[in-house]
């Protein structure tokens, strides 16, 4: 049912138009420059063996890349209102003991996810990201 809805989505197959083309050509651009994670919720990552909340991390940190609020220095000009935001924020999407620090790097999620994201390379990223704001320090 499902391989039908999906072949009738793209049935008759028309080609896009230049505009259309140029348009989603300018939207890719735009979206490169952003150094957000290509996570599109579907879950299929989850359940964790260990709990993460992995899309609820992910979620979090590219919300914040597109609002402005990663800050790589603490001589960034928004730096502490960047790392208020994201530290609150990250307090209230992710619920303590399934955030991105109990990742135990077992790759399980890695057979799931069809945007073939390195999860647990991303989780560690984020929480050395998250222990730098913590303790205040350089990126």
């Amino acid at each position: 049912e499902h391989l039908q809805d999906n072949i009738h989505t793209y049935a008759p197959l028309v080609e896009l138009t230049t505009e259309e083309k140029e348009f989603l050509f300018e939207t890719a651009r735009l979206m490169a420059q952003y150094p957000t994670i290509p996570c599109n919720d579907c879950k299929y990552c989850m359940p964790c063996p260990y709990g993460v909340d992995i899309p609820g991390v992910l979620l979090h940190y590219n919300k914040c890349v597109n609002e402005g609020n990663l800050s790589n220095s603490s001589r960034d000009e928004n730096y502490v209102k960047a790392r208020r935001a994201f530290l609150v924020g990250y307090d209230r999407a992710v619920e303590k003991g399934r955030g991105a620090a109990h990742c135990t790097g077992c790759k399980e999620c890695n057979h799931h996810c069809p945007q073939r994201i390195n999860i647990p390379q991303e989780l560690q990223r984020i929480d050395r990201y998250i222990e730098n704001l913590k303790q205040r320090k350089e990126f």
